[in-house]
């Protein structure tokens, strides 16, 4: 009888996820379960906060959803115990997520770490960032799922079509609201020189993206094509930061792939990578692309996916169980 009455009122889903200090965010209003009305945020931490008491003051049948990005989670091709212990991972201070015939976990601190930081946002559901490529799974053999977004990289590698064999994740560092600005134009003009991967190491200033000082405000010498690289049109200093973000992640990100590919064949399978699926959150280059099919030597197909959609339509089915 609840499950029914359930169906028929009005139900508020908040998603969220954290980049930086920035709170993305997608309401929906559900009835009997189709969405009639759908809109996306962006806010501070004070302002999200508040968002959230106003959504339960408005429906007392909200449900609050975000991921977690936490390094000690990953996935395991097995329920079994004893096949974590094979795996060298305790099963003592983890949490599993059983899956069929595979399983999710998490670490028990991180997660109660994360759990408290989010308690004030009266959060409901909690979901790996995993969820999100097998959510997508296209059923092939030997292929490899990436997750791209402005906060993290999540990996999935399949060797059958069933379940997943390994999983990594690399969570960006840079914190997206830092004045990240550069000392002179030499800085810039590099990036727009970058032909491949083998350009990247002569970038040495970039790595140490927090020692860029303040740019002046009388340096009238820095000419407009020299970010045509980065953009058609000429960018103010904010659009040069984020661009300069963007690019030190896309670098980070194809490192990260090449390592886990690399650990993959070293200690988990001698089958070779046949397909790759890349899904992406946001906007991602056309070079950013080719550079990561250079590197695994196979096409990739790419998918722009919402983030916030899936963490809505993950949260209706637990609603609904």
């Amino acid at each position: 009888m609840f499950k029914l009455m359930k169906y028929f009122i009005k139900q508020t889903l908040v998603a969220f996820y954290v980049v930086g200090q920035t709170y993305r965010v997608q309401k929906q209003i559900i009835k009997k379960n189709q969405i009639i009305s759908k809109e996306n945020f962006e806010f501070d931490e004070d302002e999200f906060e508040a968002f959230i008491k106003s959504c339960f003051v408005e429906n007392t049948q909200t449900y609050v959803s975000t991921v977690i990005d936490t390094f000690n989670q990953g996935c395991v091709d097995s329920c079994s115990h004893s096949r974590y212990k094979e795996l060298g991972i305790k099963i003592d201070n983890i949490k599993i997520l059983c899956l069929k015939n595979y399983s999710i976990f998490i670490g028990m601190y991180e997660l109660n770490q994360f759990q408290k930081e989010m308690k004030k946002f009266q959060v409901d559901y909690v979901f790996s960032p995993y969820l999100a490529l097998i959510f997508n799974n296209k059923k092939v053999k030997n292929g490899i799922y990436i997750l791209y977004t402005d906060s993290f990289v999540a990996l999935l590698i399949y060797e059958d079509e069933n379940k997943p064999k390994y999983s990594n994740l690399y969570k960006f560092e840079i914190d997206t609201t830092e004045d990240i600005e550069s000392e002179d134009e030499e800085n810039i003009e590099d990036i727009e020189d970058i032909e491949s991967l083998e350009d990247i190491e002569s970038l040495e200033d970039i790595e140490d993206i927090e020692e860029l000082d303040n740019i002046e405000e009388d340096e009238e010498d820095i000419e407009e094509d020299s970010l045509e690289e980065l953009s058609e049109e000429p960018l103010e200093k904010s659009d040069i930061k984020e661009e300069i973000i963007n690019f030190k992640n896309e670098i980070d990100t194809i490192d990260f792939i090449k390592n886990s590919i690399k650990d993959y064949y070293e200690n988990y399978s001698d089958n070779f990578l046949e397909k790759g699926y890349l899904f992406y959150d946001g906007d991602i280059s056309d070079k950013f692309i080719k550079n990561i099919q250079d590197e695994m030597f196979l096409d990739i197909q790419q998918e722009k996916i919402e983030i916030l959609d899936m963490l809505n339509d993950l949260a209706l089915k637990e609603i609904n169980v």
